[in-house]
């Protein structure tokens, strides 16, 4: 493996996880809504927190198909859901960034939209790797 892809999947893994974290503390009801869902709420309403839980979930499957599209974990070359999952996340994460531009909140347009921008990218390397 290349030492882009390297580092790709290790900024994708931080960066993912990251998210799961922030994603299950919102969840929880923590006052981070503001960087989150358009940042109409500090604290999220139910309904807004079960999408965290939810998304929390899917930030820890991006987590596994970073690290085994990476070699971090298992023979990817015998998943095709994991070559196929990469690039679902990469457009997941590309859009996900072109939300986050549109936002009214401060907090998505310049932390998230940035965050989604990078594991677009990190997802696109290793996506691409031999």
């Amino acid at each position: 493996m290349s030492s882009l892809s390297d580092t790709a999947a290790v900024i994708a893994s931080v960066g993912v996880v990251g998210l799961a974290v922030f994603q299950f503390l919102l969840a929880l009801g923590l006052p981070y809504g503001h960087a989150a869902f358009g940042g109409a709420n500090s604290v999220l309403p139910a309904k807004l927190r079960f999408a965290s839980a939810l998304s929390s979930i899917i930030f820890l499957l991006a987590f596994y198909v970073v690290l085994a599209r990476g070699d971090g974990i298992g023979s990817e070359e015998r998943y095709t859901l994991v070559t196929i999952g990469i690039w679902v996340f990469v457009a997941v994460f590309a859009v996900s960034a072109l939300a986050n531009v549109a936002s009214h909140s401060r907090w998505e347009r310049y932390l998230m939209a940035p965050i989604g921008v990078v594991l677009s990218v990190c997802c696109a390397v290793l996506a691409v790797k031999p």
